[in-house]
């Protein structure tokens, strides 16, 4: 390789080192178990947490959190169909490392805190042997939460979160169950698995 080849090639790689690149982008799966309180309506069984999403090392991304909650109902003896259902799409705002910076620290770890909220969702089905037909509910719903990520080791770590629910156009009309679905509203800490892609 002469003299001017090799000035060209080292001027191409100065040339690309230079160049801008774009943000680090971390999509995310959680899966987790959550427990259901702070509502009348609610019997505090396990239910079901997922969530999808998108946080880049800045501190604004996206996520899908969805709940599935069998048996969600009190008195679940005297219902044939007792379930819920969320689906909400929310703003995440992930807080600073401990080095001050976001994402990794040097040694591959991370502890990411974070906020969100947003707007969806909200579907409650009940339905007795006493009342024909199911009470079936969907609304537009909003929830606001709060928690942290940690990834200890690659790409898999843990998600734990406290979260709050609240429908905003729940109904009592033709209600027989003796659930206030008119004021409906819940609280949902959950723990899951995470991991990184």
């Amino acid at each position: 390789m002469t003299l001017l080849m090799r000035s060209r090639v080292l001027l191409i790689a100065v040339v690309i080192g230079c160049l801008p690149r774009p943000a680090h982008a971390e999509g995310y799966i959680n899966a987790g178990l959550g427990i259901s309180f702070g509502s009348p309506s609610a019997e505090g069984r396990a239910n079901f947490a997922a969530d999808l999403g998108w946080l880049p090392r800045e501190p604004i991304g996206v996520e899908v959190d969805v709940t599935y909650a069998p048996s969600f109902f009190k008195n679940p003896g005297s219902f044939t169909e007792n379930r819920l259902t969320t689906v909400m799409g929310n703003v995440i705002v992930a807080g600073w490392d401990r080095r001050g910076r976001y994402g990794r620290s040097r040694r591959g770890a991370a502890l990411r805190p974070y906020v969100s909220g947003g707007f969806g969702l909200m579907s409650e089905r009940v339905s007795t042997a006493a009342a024909p037909g199911a009470i079936s509910n969907s609304h537009l719903g909003v929830n606001a939460g709060l928690g942290v990520m940690a990834l200890p080791r690659g790409s898999f770590g843990v998600r734990a979160e406290l979260r709050y629910f609240q429908d905003l156009v729940g109904t009592n009309n033709g209600n027989t169950t003796g659930i206030n679905f008119g004021s409906f509203h819940f609280w949902r800490a959950s723990i899951g698995a995470v991991m990184t892609f």
